[in-house]
């Protein structure tokens, strides 16, 4: 008797492994859908910009994020000093803190290591999945669904950068130019709902673009972009504690 018990628990525990991958695997389709297009065009555009295979590929494993990676794209193309551009991505990304401490806060329980791994494969997109999906869920994410979760999105980013180095050469340039505005599209697609149930996220988008045009003015596009950005940070700040209280 205590023999069979023993042979179902590993058996048992398969089983809710291949569970937990089968709908690691399901949440991350939308992610697959989203970030062919953008990772595809960022590889499209920077090996048509004649930044070689290795660093292309290396921007999008180690830095691991569309916005920046388009931002730093665009600012050394257009001649801005890597300190302008290390201040700026570190401005843009500083919410990724934010979201590993909440990340960790919630799932405290998982493996150490696991959580490592977590944190440093986190985005937008799968901490919204993974957050709110645990909000409305009872259940507990496992390690092993999480792991598949941020695999798979990783694996999914760096496949469609290889695909559009691979590409590259085949679409003509004024086509690849113009999908660039995919990037443009995502924030429109982003910022839309916020600023219509929110007049102060309205108010922060419109200060924003209004101090950026204004530096850009006086000074170049890295500090224009880095002061406005901080700018805007602080007027958030007193904006939505404001939004908190009420």
């Amino acid at each position: 008797m205590s023999t069979v018990l023993q042979q179902s628990k590993p058996t048992q525990s398969n089983a809710n492994r291949t569970k937990d991958i089968k709908e690691g695997f399901l949440a991350a389709i939308p992610l697959i859908i989203g970030y062919l297009p953008v990772a595809f065009t960022f590889g499209l555009i920077a090996k048509q910009a004649n930044i070689d295979v290795v660093n292309t590929l290396s921007f999008s494993a180690l830095v691991y994020a569309g916005a920046s990676q388009f931002m730093g794209l665009s600012m050394y193309l257009a001649g801005v000093s890597f300190f302008q551009i290390y201040i700026a991505t570190f401005i843009l990304n500083f919410r990724n803190f934010v979201m590993s401490l909440s990340f960790n806060h919630q799932f405290k329980t998982l493996p150490f290591w696991d959580r490592v791994y977590l944190s440093i494969t986190l985005t937008d997109e799968n901490f919204a999945v993974t957050t709110l999906g645990k909000k409305n869920s009872k259940t507990n994410y496992s390690s092993t669904y999480l792991i598949t979760l941020h695999t798979i999105a990783y694996s999914t980013w760096i496949s469609g950068t290889i695909l559009g180095v691979i590409f590259s050469k085949l679409i003509p340039k004024i086509i690849s130019e113009s999908m660039g505005i995919s990037l443009y599209a995502m924030f429109i697609g982003l910022l839309t709902p916020a600023i219509r149930t929110n007049w102060r996220a309205c108010l922060i988008v419109l200060v924003s673009m209004l101090l950026n045009f204004f530096f850009s003015t006086i000074l170049t596009q890295g500090w224009s972009l880095i002061l406005s950005s901080i700018l805007a940070s602080f007027l958030a700040i007193g904006l939505m504690r404001g939004d908190s209280k009420e």
